[in-house]
């Protein structure tokens, strides 16, 4: 997880949080030899005040918060990449250029992505699709080709899964859901304006809930059953498209289907020798 943009994204900064935050990015990995009152000393403010900056962040303290953005500095590093996310290509780039951007944006959401998948939670979320009698797929906007992707596969294997279209249909099929159901939301921020009343209305039907999504669309939603994170590198209004989430979100639905898929490996494989041939007559 990228803490560096997370600061960044932060849209609470009180002016001595802004001289904190570039005080912090000035110090680079020398911070890492700072105490919280070094670094109070260094930022003029106070303990208490940088404290309340990590507790913003989602973090316990300042201890976790150096931890974090070690590891932040560690992988940026390491990747190599030099991309801005949100505008990976400029007025006047070539299409050598553009397309040498757009790889470096792919290679780092992919490796994000890698980073921030909890393996055990990925097995969990698929037990939890594998042993439903039926999957609601709840998101909205430029997200359904992802969803649409995702019940797409799943329909393949002979499960029974639905993606709702209208804010007015998610509201239907969440009302007829029931827990036997496990419904899975897609939404890279967690801000988008259905999720509310549909995970109401699946808590009160007792669904299952699965949230594929950011670290912050977590922390908007944390009555969820279990939580699939992805990167948040990109931000969610100042871009020119989507990206980086929606290749995350393909990745983070692409891993979970491949571990649907191997829980029976040997049935799905059967299933699919069967009826691939009705489904495809292509000649070849």
């Amino acid at each position: 997880m990228d803490l560096a943009h997370r600061i960044r994204s932060l849209d609470t900064l009180t002016p001595a949080d802004q001289a904190l935050v570039e005080c912090i990015f000035s110090l680079q990995d020398r911070i890492d030899a700072y105490t919280i009152e070094d670094l109070a000393q260094a930022a003029h403010t106070s303990a208490a005040s940088i404290s309340r900056f990590c507790k913003k962040l989602g973090l316990k303290g300042f201890r976790e918060f150096k931890v974090e953005l070690a590891r932040s500095q560690a992988h940026s590093s390491n990747t190599g990449a030099i991309v801005d996310i949100n505008y990976p290509f400029s007025e006047g780039d070539s299409p050598r250029t553009i397309a040498h951007g757009l790889q470096a944006l792919y290679e780092l959401t992919i490796s994000d992505a890698v980073a921030c998948l909890d393996y055990g939670l990925v097995q969990r979320a698929a037990r939890m699709v594998r042993d439903a009698r039926q999957v609601d797929i709840f998101t909205h906007s430029h997200n359904a080709s992802v969803a649409d992707s995702f019940q797409e596969r799943l329909l393949r294997l002979g499960r029974t899964a639905v993606v709702s279209r209208s804010e007015e249909q998610q509201r239907i099929i969440a009302t007829a859901a029931d827990p036997h159901t496990v419904a899975i939301v897609i939404s890279y921020s967690g801000r988008a304006t259905f999720l509310k009343n549909v995970l109401n209305i699946l808590h009160i039907r007792h669904v299952p809930i699965i949230l594929v999504g950011t670290e912050d669309a977590h922390r908007v939603h944390p009555d969820v059953d279990l939580h699939l994170q992805i990167s948040d590198r990109e931000h969610p209004q100042l871009r020119i498209s989507q990206f980086a989430s929606h290749i995350a979100l393909q990745y983070a639905l692409d891993v979970l289907f491949g571990c649907i898929y191997t829980l029976d490996y040997e049935r799905n494989a059967r299933y699919l020798a069967t009826t691939n041939p009705l489904i495809d007559d292509r000649q070849f």
